[in-house]
């Protein structure tokens, strides 16, 4: 018969784990956060947690005992992870599967110490990231983007009060929906979100074949194709003639219709573009509107009830008031290397007539070799030219084939006027990335489907429709008021009555008034990294000691 020799050393830790694996749900707690808080590895179920600054609080209040012993609270919570992706979340991000791998070995009431130790951990603090990611969403842009000018939506204060109170009234479900972003803009997306999530379930949209152009009055054998794609996305009304191969009036107002929500020339012709937009994927319209509620949650908790709003990829401005669009306008953003800035800042004044000073770099990069040509340039573009002291000099004494972009010691100014490139009004949100809405001589510009044309500053197209709506004073601040003040041509400053806010945000999905989802061209080419790190998997670091 064989004998198990056991040393000392095995012995200790033998009867170590038998005292261990006796303690109580509330010591095995205790020693896990007291143990691990000043490392920050508060570990529980073999994996250290997220919550280690939150979570030691909320157990301190309740003397390390078990807070989750209320069914209706682990069920609430438990339903609302579970349609995390009604959110456009990842719900397995949440301990899900552990979660529900321990209440699988028992009814609650009997499970082991230890195991209610650990669902209790993995249950606060799963509760703890959900949380996060509605408040501040789950991708922080600022390592995306460097260029990100937005603060971080600050979480409540006193958070292990608000858990525990939460917890004794039993009031999960309501306190997590609290926490989402409540703007309609969110709850429209979310809708659009099941919508497009439905269609993929009934097998989603069939392929439109390659075609050059089809227009009214057109007959083809794709025709019917293309209605069954519209009659799916509801440009179309369920066609009563089944297998019609005719463009008629009514697939014309559908293109049209179709055309408007993908931010395309309305023209009813289905060409490249249409057709372009036509053949992506439900799966990928689906990513598409995960992505904006993503973008929602970094910003749409609190906007006010009066706000502007730059959408750089939908190239509009909107003034929304009292969850009203009360103006909105279309505007040229920045070239995709030069591009528009994502900021929040608040409109403060309007200069009429302004004058326009060149950025040092557009001064030396596209004035300066043309000054090198032709030194009359200056005069042709009603432009003047300074030393640093603000002198007005002779260009025609000035050698320019003497400096470069290293040393060009000059300031370049274009007078006021309908020729200058600012137009004849600029409406600023002073800021440190010097961007602000103006007017353009360039009026062509407008009626291009993508308007990424400037070098970061915003041009607006209805430029006093704009003024007149932050001025809020029609009987004062009309165009007879505007002509007499350009007629003037004096620079002139005029102070809004009271600061406005205003975000420059980049948006590839939205829903008009009617709660109709559309969709945007990603011109700056940014959705694939906040995909990326929307679908990566929260990563907990597991633990090789005992997850006691």
């Amino acid at each position: 018969m064989n004998r198990i020799k056991l040393t000392s050393t095995g012995l200790l830790l033998f009867f170590l784990s038998i005292s261990v694996y006796a303690q109580t749900s509330q010591q095995i707690i205790k020693q896990r956060v007291e143990s691990g808080e000043s490392k920050k590895s508060i570990s529980a179920d073999g994996i250290v947690l997220f919550s280690q600054i939150e979570l030691p609080k909320i157990y301190r209040n309740s003397n390390y005992e078990v807070i989750w012993d209320s069914k209706i609270n682990r069920k609430d919570l438990i339903d609302n992870l579970n349609r995390a992706d009604e959110e456009g979340l990842l719900p397995n991000d949440y301990h899900l599967e552990r979660i529900k791998k321990i209440l699988s070995k028992s009814k609650y009431k009997k499970l082991s110490d230890l195991d209610a130790a650990n669902l209790d951990m993995l249950l606060t603090d799963a509760l703890m990231l959900y949380a996060s990611h509605l408040v501040s969403g789950k991708v922080e842009q600022s390592q995306l983007r460097s260029k990100w000018d937005v603060d971080i939506n600050q979480r409540p204060k006193g958070i292990d009060s608000l858990v525990s109170v939460t917890l004794k009234n039993d009031n999960i479900k309501w306190a997590l929906q609290g926490l989402k972003p409540q703007h309609y803009f969110y709850l429209l997306m979310k809708q659009n979100l099941k919508k497009y999530k439905e269609i993929a379930s009934n097998g989603g949209w069939p392929k439109i074949p390659v075609i050059d152009k089809l227009e009214k009055g057109d007959k083809d054998k794709r025709i019917p194709v293309i209605r069954k794609y519209l009659e799916i996305n509801k440009d179309l009304v369920s066609s009563k003639v089944d297998g019609i191969s005719l463009f008629d009036d009514e697939l014309e107002v559908a293109v049209k219709k179709f055309q408007e929500r993908h931010n395309l020339t309305a023209d009813g012709i289905i060409g490249k573009g249409t057709l372009e937009q036509m053949n992506v994927s439900v799966e990928d319209r689906i990513d598409q509107i995960r992505i904006n509620l993503e973008r929602s949650r970094w910003v749409m908790h609190h906007p006010g009830d009066d706000f502007l709003m730059v959408n750089i990829a939908g190239f509009k401005v909107r003034r929304i008031k009292n969850k009203k669009e009360i103006f909105h306008s279309r505007v040229i953003v920045g070239k995709y290397h030069k591009s528009t800035p994502i900021f929040k800042d608040s409109m403060q004044y309007i200069i009429l007539n302004p004058t326009w000073t060149l950025p040092y770099s557009i001064a030396t990069s596209e004035t300066l070799p043309k000054l090198k040509k032709d030194p009359g340039y200056l005069a042709a573009k009603h432009m003047i030219i300074m030393n640093k002291s603000g002198k007005v000099l002779d260009p025609k004494k000035i050698d320019f084939h003497q400096y470069s972009r290293g040393n060009f010691p000059f300031i370049v100014r274009q007078e006021a006027g309908p020729w200058n490139a600012l137009g004849q009004v600029k409406f600023i949100f002073p800021n440190k990335n010097a961007i602000y809405l103006h007017d353009t001589p360039s009026k062509s510009l407008f009626n291009k489907q993508d308007r990424a044309f400037s070098h970061g500053c915003i041009r607006t197209e209805d430029k006093w429709g704009l003024l007149i709506s932050l001025m809020d004073d029609p009987k004062v601040w009309n165009m007879d008021k505007i002509n007499e003040i350009l007629a003037s041509g004096e620079t002139t400053r005029i102070d809004l009555p009271k600061p406005l806010p205003i975000y420059l945000l980049y948006w590839t999905t939205g829903v008009d008034r009617k709660g109709g989802v559309y969709f945007i061209k990603d011109v700056y080419k940014r959705d694939p990294a906040v995909l990326k790190a929307l679908n990566t998997s929260v990563k907990f670091r597991s633990v090789k000691q005992n997850s006691y």
